[in-house]
């Protein structure tokens, strides 16, 4: 202190603790990029397993369509009651008894998506369409849809003593019985329930995927973008 050296003690000491504070400030930061620069491969590589379910997706929904509009004019025919025994040969006895394949969503980058921390606008989306098709689709629609074929089936089996016939063979309109054929073509129960679940599987059922298969190939679109690949 006596020979006035203090000060210049000081402001060393100050000086060494401001580039100690921007070394810590420099490597948090250089850290803060390093992890951002990981959670964007991350990402990428999700979105990368993501397009591949979606494509998958798509390709089985639109199967599920496929099959129940090709099955509409049949339903149609019923409600309008201008069955005709030909519509055996394609299906009739079984309409309301038969579904397609039920859906099973491929989810396995959507729940890789789910558990990281920073999502981005379109992982939002992508949650929020596969979370609304299982909850509605899947666990609501389809459910309904196996149940009353299930208890078609059954009410077949306690009610009619054709239940064996319609059980054991494909039913075509030359090679099943008169009693099997007259309650498919006249009965005013099987008619109630054709109108009735024409409601769940077309009003419903197909509205619904000709709403998300749209959605899900913008979706697929906006992956590829971010992916930096070529639009196919």
């Amino acid at each position: 202190m006596e020979t006035g050296k203090t000060g210049k003690y000081i402001k060393y000491a100050i000086g060494e603790i401001i580039l100690v504070v921007i070394g810590i400030l420099i490597a948090l930061q250089i850290n803060n990029w390093n992890q951002q620069r990981a959670d964007h491969n991350k990402l990428m590589a999700i979105y990368d397993i993501i397009l591949t379910d979606i494509d998958n997706d798509i390709q089985e929904l639109s199967e599920n369509r496929r099959y129940y509009k090709d099955l509409e004019y049949i339903f149609k025919r019923v409600i309008h009651d201008s069955i005709t025994p030909d519509l055996f040969d394609v299906g009739l006895s079984r309409i309301l008894t038969s579904n397609n394949d039920f859906t099973n969503l491929n989810k396995t980058g959507v729940n890789q998506l789910k558990e990281l921390n920073n999502k981005d606008s379109l992982s939002l989306r992508i949650i929020e369409i596969y979370d609304v098709m299982e909850n509605l689709m899947i666990n609501d629609i389809e459910a309904r849809m196996k149940t009353e074929s299930t208890e078609m089936v059954n009410m077949f089996r306690d009610k009619y003593d054709w239940y064996p016939e319609y059980m054991s063979k494909k039913i075509m309109k030359d090679n099943s019985s008169k009693e099997l054929q007259d309650y498919f073509l006249h009965s005013s129960e099987y008619r109630h329930r054709v109108i009735s679940n024409y409601q769940l599987r077309y009003n419903n059922y197909v509205r619904f995927l000709d709403t998300s298969i749209p959605k899900l190939e913008a979706i697929a679109e906006d992956i590829k973008d971010k992916l930096g690949k070529e639009t196919i």
